[in-house]
């Protein structure tokens, strides 16, 4: 949807006559807040400032609010048009920034205390989205120029805006701040001389949405070869049960898949795995849905092997929140990994939106698959469940398929070691554990001293697959502070982890890695240290919240912030279930340090039950 497409000229009357404003929110079709109707008017004032000096034609074509259709984002500002040989749009990001402070993260900038995407990959990422998932842009052979407009930015603080760090995002879109309105000027020109032979605007918001031939293709290539991909046994099976039935007929009735399955069960492998067969083998619309942008980022660099030109198959990986205004079956299959993480309303900044993150899901696609293990909830607003999934897909209808032909039960982290994962939940849980006569291949340790664990965690970093990680019991005080040391244990200090490539960026062995960050993720060899919300008093393992942070909002229900009375039962689950998350993260080992050291001796005692390859404790 476009929320203002009129040409050059009646743009220019509208905001003369001060009536632009109240035409898009008319068309929005929900309530604009007093700032953000103030935003309109101050930004489209300063954009006709600068296309009132131009040559333009007054028959060229201007579009505001053009919501991207695969997402619930929207473009500020959209000139259509001709340079007399090429279909043109100029897309234009418009910020009110006045200054923004640099960072180390390609993309990200810090706005205050907040960190925000650079606006030129703001800009980029949008006109990204659209050239490869709108057809209209491959069948009528429209480019996109992408830029950003920060029309009150300071040029004092042009060096953090421009950074060195964020050249790649400024060669594909530029930025212009206060002084370049003639440059902004100069880069309409050059790509909109003449208004269009075809409405582009009108081709874009019907253009049907359908992977480009681009992407299908470079998918294909990511694939080929790369073996984080390669499917074995049920991993195989379930796959092309999942394929068979989201590409059958299905007589207009929506279909709903529950796949469950443990940590290590190969649940986001499938899941790719039926992400990249859907688009290049049917060019299906299909996307991988997670929560957890530390996930997401982890598996599109995996699936491109951090190659840049491959950038835009970023698009194929959503959050779960994104689908709060899209169409009943706008997608032909939304993959949704880790559904028990999924939430009631989405939050935005400080504000929620949304009703039903399933609910909206299930609304949004043809057919849904939801990857989901009850045992991974973590936080009191996680809603994912079985039963919440079958809720909604019998209030739209569709056809749901669970049960143990979509059950994942091999174990393919850990050593591939059941044992050991059922020793887990008997210490975790207290379940009955049978000792058995097979000898575990895992390796497991505990130790005394956390600096012994550490360097021996650095040392066995030989592919950048080893990393400490920590239940959540310390304050992100580096947060707001890039100097400050989080954690502090007997000469060990560290840092909360700074970036989403926590699982893949070398620097991060130097970090430690949270719940929120590792949740999906998984490593060669993990360094854990258990906090002092998991203790061993009187005979028994015991949780304890108040060793949470203050600012932790893992155990306060939405609107509330205050723990509820009867809410003791689910947070201590949901403690036990974060580190059966984080005891689980290794391919190969898990080595432990614990806060308690009651628990450190108990843990060490249960481990006789298992049969250790090479036991050292």
């Amino acid at each position: 949807m476009i929320a203002y497409s009129e040409n050059l000229k009646t743009f220019k009357q509208h905001i003369e006559n001060n009536e632009i404003v109240d035409r898009i929110i008319e068309k929005l079709g929900f309530k604009v807040g007093a700032s953000e109707q103030r935003a309109f008017k101050v930004s489209l004032g300063e954009m006709y400032k600068v296309l009132n000096k131009t040559d333009l034609s007054s028959d060229v074509q201007i579009g505001i609010e053009y919501r991207i259709p695969i997402t619930s984002r929207r473009i500020d500002f959209i000139v259509s048009g001709s340079d007399g040989e090429n279909e043109n749009l100029v897309i234009v990001e418009l910020k009110q920034w006045d200054r923004v402070t640099k960072t180390d993260m390609p993309g990200v900038i810090m706005l205050g205390n907040q960190e925000h995407i650079h606006p030129s990959w703001q800009a980029f990422s949008y006109a990204s989205t659209i050239k490869h998932f709108n057809e209209a842009v491959e069948k009528n052979n429209i480019q996109l120029h992408p830029c950003a407009f920060l029309h009150d930015y300071r040029a004092k603080y042009l060096d953090h805006l421009v950074a060195p760090i964020y050249s790649d995002a400024i060669s594909a879109a530029p930025v212009f701040i206060e002084t370049d309105y003639d440059k902004l000027r100069n880069f309409i020109q050059k790509y909109i001389k003449y208004p269009s032979k075809k409405n582009l605007l009108y081709e874009i918001e019907n253009g049907k949405i359908r992977p480009s031939k681009m992407l299908v293709d470079a998918l294909a290539n990511m694939l080929n070869n790369n073996e984080e991909y390669v499917l074995i046994d049920e991993q195989k099976i379930v796959l092309e049960k999942l394929y068979k039935l989201v590409t059958e007929k299905n007589k207009g009735r929506k279909r709903v898949i529950i796949v469950e399955g443990g940590a290590g069960t190969g649940k986001s492998v499938i899941a790719i795995d039926l992400l990249a067969r859907l688009i290049t083998k049917k060019g299906y619309t299909a996307f991988y849905v997670s929560k957890s942008s530390y996930v997401r980022e982890n598996y599109y660099a995996k699936l491109t092997r951090n190659v840049n030109r491959y950038s835009y198959l970023r698009t194929l990986f959503k959050g779960s929140g994104s689908f709060i205004d899209s169409k009943q079956d706008e997608f032909d299959c939304l993959i949704v990994d880790e559904a028990h993480r999924l939430t009631a309303r989405t939050k935005l900044g400080p504000f929620y939106r949304g009703e039903n993150q399933v609910k909206e899901i299930i609304h949004a696609s043809k057919n849904t698959v939801f990857f989901i293990d009850s045992k991974q909830q973590i936080d009191i607003k996680d809603i994912g469940s079985i039963e919440e999934i079958e809720k909604w897909a019998d209030y739209y209808g569709a056809e749901v398929y669970k049960g143990d032909a979509f059950k994942l039960v091999s174990q393919f982290r850990c050593s591939g070691s059941d044992e050991y994962m059922a020793w887990v939940d008997s210490v975790l849980y207290n379940e009955p554990f049978e000792q058995s006569y097979t000898e575990v291949d895992y390796d497991i340790k505990v130790f005394d001293n956390i600096l012994d664990m550490a360097n021996e965690i650095k040392k066995i970093n030989h592919n950048n697959k080893a990393r400490i990680i920590s239940g959540d019991v310390f304050p992100w005080i580096s947060r707001n502070d890039k100097s400050q040391i989080d954690i502090h244990i007997y000469g060990f200090s560290a840092q909360w982890n700074k970036t989403k490539a926590f699982a893949t960026d070398p620097k991060s062995i130097d970090e430690v890695g949270c719940i929120h960050t590792t949740q999906g993720m998984e490593f060669e060899y993990v360094g854990l240290i258990i906090g002092d919300d998991l203790r061993y008093v009187n005979g028994k393992i015991i949780t304890d919240y108040t060793k949470h942070p203050p600012g932790a909002t893992e155990f306060k229900r939405p609107y509330k912030h205050a723990i509820l009375p009867d809410d003791g039962l689910i947070i201590d689950r949901l403690i036990r279930n974060t580190y059966r998350v984080l005891l689980t993260r290794g391919q190969k080992g898990c080595y432990i340090y614990c806060m308690d050291k009651n628990l450190s001796e108990y843990i060490k005692k249960r481990l006789q039950e298992l049969k250790l390859k090479n036991n050292q404790n």
